[in-house]
């Protein structure tokens, strides 16, 4: 057995290892169960995140569009509400500042109602009125002052 032993050349590298002693090697018995891994649990865990975050998105994009249409809606009735105020508010102005003589400051405010609803009838026939008697008294006022020369 010695001459065996001490008859073995040295091994070379990467090669096979030698045969050991005849000294009997342990055996272990591995018993094989299925286990939880943490680290696919947790991989899994963030792809149904998204998945969930990309399902609520989704459903919530025809609903905010909605909310932006009515909220647009909201607010344009606000516009011309707030017109229709206006408009009133410079037409009866205008009739005080005609009734009471102030003639270009009636044309004013008849020029601004004019400018929000140019088909209203009324504030036409108000304008053109207010336009004639500026006509004869900036006439009148011109024919003062050739007299005067």
């Amino acid at each position: 057995m010695q001459k065996w032993i001490y008859g073995m050349r040295p091994r070379k590298p990467f090669s096979m290892q030698r045969k050991g002693s005849f000294t009997a090697v342990p055996t272990y018995h591995r018993k094989f169960k299925l286990q939880y891994s943490n680290n696919k649990g947790s991989y899994n865990l963030g792809i149904i995140l998204f998945f969930v975050m990309v399902l609520i998105t989704a459903l919530s994009i025809p609903r905010w569009i909605e909310d932006s249409r009515l909220r647009h809606k909201k607010e344009l009735a606000w516009v011309i509400k707030k017109d229709n105020m206006a408009f009133n508010f410079l037409l009866k102005s205008g009739k005080q500042r005609l009734n009471k003589g102030r003639i270009s400051g009636a044309y004013s405010e008849f020029k601004l109602a004019h400018a929000i609803k140019s088909d209203h009838k009324e504030l036409n026939a108000l304008l053109l009125e207010t336009l004639e008697i500026l006509c004869l008294d900036y006439n009148r006022h011109c024919d003062d002052l050739l007299k005067l020369e």
